[in-house]
């Protein structure tokens, strides 16, 4: 899957609750050791969904992982901290303080895919 997210801008996520699953396309970044990071608006429906179903689904063309999110801080991303400024930059983060300022003031969350791990 690694190899044909390296080729995409965006990829179709589906998250679910009891009324169903939603799917939206969103950007992500995606680091040389497979990491997959997604950042959402707080009050976007799967930003709510993942609060009690962490479970979603990340299709790139004809590929397809499941797995679970973790909301994560930029403390936690670390390393990967420059590779989410470069790639979140249109939504907004068009500098590490923009950056840092969006999720610690709760206006978006950042979340960490885990592939296989589901619920």
């Amino acid at each position: 899957m690694q190899a044909v997210l390296r080729e995409q801008d965006t990829v179709v996520v589906s998250s679910r609750d009891s009324s169903g699953e939603g799917k939206t396309r969103m950007w992500f970044a995606l680091t040389l050791g497979g990491t997959l990071y997604l950042l959402t608006p707080s009050f976007s429906l799967k930003a709510r969904r993942w609060e009690s179903d962490p479970w979603v689904r990340v299709r790139a063309g004809r590929e397809v992982v499941e797995g679970t999110v973790e909301q994560v801080t930029l403390e936690e991303a670390g390393g990967d901290a420059p590779l989410l400024l470069e790639r979140f930059r249109l939504a907004g983060a068009s500098t590490m303080e923009a950056l840092a300022w969006m999720l610690e003031s709760g206006s978006h969350r950042l979340f960490r895919v885990r592939p296989g791990a589901g619920p």
